[in-house]
């Protein structure tokens, strides 16, 4: 298959959000809204869908890495209170397939979560034609245990839709921590996948084969020095113990100029490094958290356009990303079907596609950024009565 992308996703209870169905998505999705609204819960939909899949993971573990069902389950989940997740995975053709499961704790006595549906359908052009999965079904009645896995992380029940467990196997999360990655920290053994936070970047970067590395390494420097001109090269390296470092040469006065090491970069250097090293990847969708952060503002202006060349190879990976800055917003490639509007609702929070919303599409048609159309939105209420809080 093609590459293979996230085109609709629907939630029912799952942390901030009661309910949202149906939701189309792009290459890339701009989500959007305020502080405490519920975006990293979003992104987090696609990194449980992850975690299902990977060697030490499954269900279990997923729920109890996020803090046990009353974390994963929304506040506002009373009657039917079943978590319940549903995407289609295809590519450009359409040719993929639809994941749905519903899970709940086993019982007041047992904790543990355990499937209550699971379904999997194949697409072609984006419409079911074949159930693959129908649980539970007859063995799960004589042996209710296996209740207690997905068929998606069991090899010898997920023959026939493979594919889609290695697809959600590649999903990738990043929101690097420079102090965590100056420090040497490893990453947590509790983790799974990749470590979310950077720990494992030079890891990584030794892992890959040594023409592979350069080759990126080199990419990175070439923008690295767009924005830092004074930066000559850009190379992986061991120090006498064996460990991994990145070293970069900077000119000055002296001819031989200065070597640095990543425990010398700034912070937005080196999330910067780790957002370009992540985009060349081969892997599946990408999702970013607030990538803005510590860069200058004329960079994050830029990420979005980078972000859509980046996608134009034929191995190009989606990218999800929460964000509330107006530079990386302020584009005018970014369509209303690629925003993502979050806002409190009666009950947690609701999702606003862009291209559903008749101000905005009316808007940003007319030639309006998603900057100056959808950031207003986001301002909370009460926010004038900040000038009068007390320090």
């Amino acid at each position: 298959m093609d590459t293979m992308r996230f085109t609709r996703l629907s939630l029912k209870n799952w942390r901030n959000f009661k309910a949202v169905e149906d939701l189309p998505l792009c290459r890339r999705a701009f989500i959007v809204g305020p502080n405490a609204i519920g975006k990293s819960n979003l992104l987090d939909v696609f990194r449980f869908l992850r975690d299902l899949t990977l060697e030490g993971g499954g269900l279990s573990k997923a729920v109890e890495s996020r803090g046990g069902m009353a974390a994963v389950r929304s506040l506002h989940a009373r009657q039917k209170t079943d978590v319940m997740i549903r995407v289609d995975a295809t590519n450009d053709a359409g040719m993929g397939w639809r994941y749905v499961l519903s899970f709940n704790r086993q019982d007041n006595k047992h904790p543990r979560p355990q499937v209550i549906e699971e379904k999997v359908w194949a697409l072609n052009g984006g419409e079911p034609t074949n159930c693959l999965l129908d649980r539970p079904d007859k063995h799960d009645k004589q042996d209710p245990e296996r209740l207690s896995q997905t068929a998606l992380q069991q090899t010898t029940a997920n023959q026939e839709f493979r594919g889609l467990a290695e697809f959600l196997r590649t999903v990738t999360y990043i929101h690097l921590v420079p102090q965590l990655l100056r420090e040497e920290q490893a990453p947590l053994p509790t983790r799974l996948g990749t470590d979310p936070f950077g720990r494992d970047l030079l890891d990584r970067i030794r892992s890959t084969p040594p023409r592979f590395q350069k080759a990126r390494l080199s990419r990175i420097q070439k923008v690295l020095k767009i924005v830092a001109p004074q930066l000559e090269e850009l190379a992986f390296e061991l120090d006498d113990v064996g460990r991994p470092h990145l070293a970069a040469k900077f000119k000055h006065w002296r001819g031989q100029g200065a070597r640095q090491r990543e425990t010398q970069f700034s912070d937005g250097t080196l999330r910067l490094i780790g957002l370009l090293w992540t985009m060349q990847e081969k892997a599946g969708p990408l999702l970013l958290e607030e990538p803005e952060l510590s860069l200058h503002s004329g960079i994050v202006s830029k990420l979005a356009p980078f972000i859509h060349r980046a996608q134009m190879a034929a191995d190009g990976r989606q990218v999800i990303l929460s964000t509330h800055a107006e530079d990386l917003l302020s584009d005018p490639g970014i369509s209303p079907e690629e925003v993502f509007l979050l806002q409190p609702a009666i009950e947690g929070s609701e999702i606003i596609a862009g291209a559903h919303h008749n101000q905005i599409q009316k808007l940003m048609s007319s030639g309006l950024l998603a900057s100056e159309v959808v950031v207003p939105m986001t301002t909370m209420s009460q926010l004038d009565l900040f000038d009068r809080a007390q320090p």
